[in-house]
């Protein structure tokens, strides 16, 4: 039997994690595995707990003594990308050094394409469950955070080179920042084949990327 990961506390929910063996975290990671694939491919709201401890193949029973829920699943697999993969990765961002520095821009694009691919499905749960949920859509405004941030960085140096002089930073950060998320949602979900076009992961690099220069220097 596998011990708990969680420990009760003194209302009888689950707190603290306790640390895992070899076996917990193989299991714990195999839920989030199957969740994170059955997200993307169906939703949050259409992906039930049966569903995802089946494709673990793990029983419900075992689920909770992970986690105690669905949301609370979607919300640890959620915090553990942003803090441990999303906020880090901005700290490695160099600015643009002109307004012919393409190699900026592709390669931060790269970086977040390749960073939100294999992880869309806990995007897809928290944009879902942000609309009525303040936990979800406090996790969702930091997610876009990160991005406007970054986006914001890069018009203000572009300022500074004397382009972009007539917009506000803050406002075409968050237009980008949201273009980006819609754009990437969209592209990487299974169902988006319905909508008649396809793009590699290059082509939605390579426009993104583009959007985001022109937007800034106008070419």
């Amino acid at each position: 039997m596998e011990p708990s990961s969680r420990s009760p506390g003194a209302d009888g929910r689950t707190g603290a994690p306790r640390t895992l063996s070899s076996k917990g975290r193989q299991t714990r990671r195999a839920i989030e595995d199957a969740a994170r694939k059955l997200f993307a491919e169906r939703g949050f709201h259409g992906t039930t707990l049966v569903d995802i401890t089946a494709a673990a193949g793990r029983s419900p029973a075992v689920f909770y003594r992970y986690f105690d829920d669905k949301e609370d699943l979607l919300a640890a697999m959620a915090e553990e990308f942003l803090h441990e993969v999303v906020q880090p990765s901005g700290l490695r961002v160099h600015l643009p050094e002109s307004a012919q520095d393409t190699g900026f821009f592709v390669t931060v694009v790269s970086a977040y394409w390749s960073m939100f691919k294999p992880n869309i499905g806990i995007m897809v749960g928290v944009d879902q469950l942000a609309a009525t949920l303040p936990r979800f859509a406090a996790l969702q405004n930091q997610f876009r955070r990160f991005g406007m941030d970054i986006v914001n960085a890069s018009v203000r140096r572009a300022q500074d080179q004397g382009y972009a002089v007539d917009v506000q930073p803050e406002h075409t950060a968050l237009a980008i920042a949201l273009l980006f998320e819609q754009f990437t949602t969209v592209c990487l979900r299974p169902d988006s084949a319905g909508l008649g076009l396809r793009l590699s992961d290059d082509e939605a690099v390579a426009t993104l990327s583009a959007i985001w220069k022109k937007t800034l220097y106008g070419f």
